[in-house]
């Protein structure tokens, strides 16, 4: 697999599992598959950032339980710096809602934060907007899938 998908202005590129352990870099990565029912549309299933791809899918406590609920490959971004991974990892579980992630979905303020740090303006509008109104809830994870990128 050596396409890429557009995921909030990233490219991502989907590899294969297996492929996970030849990549040796920084990565933020979601497991997902592609919905059968609407072409270039990614469910997304976990999202996460590591220092190296290849030791995190080694004996990853999520992979299994990702490829029960269909997951079939990674998107993967590379990304050197600790802070800007852990940055679009918030932003990623705020926009997606995976759920296989243990941790509660960030707050709108969270995730204002993170958008602002990553460039994502129309992101952090949107959750100032929300954090601001006092929201609670927003659109079911699957109004929000990425498409694969043209």
């Amino acid at each position: 697999m050596s396409r890429r998908v557009d995921i909030l202005g990233e490219m991502f590129a989907a590899v294969d599992f297996a492929e996970t352990r030849s990549i040796h870099l920084p990565c933020v990565y979601l497991m997902a598959h592609e919905d059968a029912g609407r072409q270039g549309v990614h469910r997304i299933h976990y999202a996460g950032q590591t220092h190296r791809l290849s030791e995190r899918f080694a004996g990853h406590h999520r992979l299994e339980a990702a490829m029960a609920l269909g997951a079939t490959h990674a998107l993967v971004l590379v990304v050197q710096s600790e802070t800007d991974r852990r940055a679009l990892e918030t932003l990623l579980r705020y926009e997606f809602r995976p759920p296989l992630n243990e941790e509660a979905v960030p707050e709108h303020i969270q995730a204002w934060r993170a958008a602002q740090h990553c460039g994502k303006s129309d992101v952090a509008a949107k959750a100032r907007a929300a954090h601001l109104k006092g929201a609670r809830s927003m659109l079911p994870p699957w109004t929000r899938m990425p498409a694969t990128g043209r």
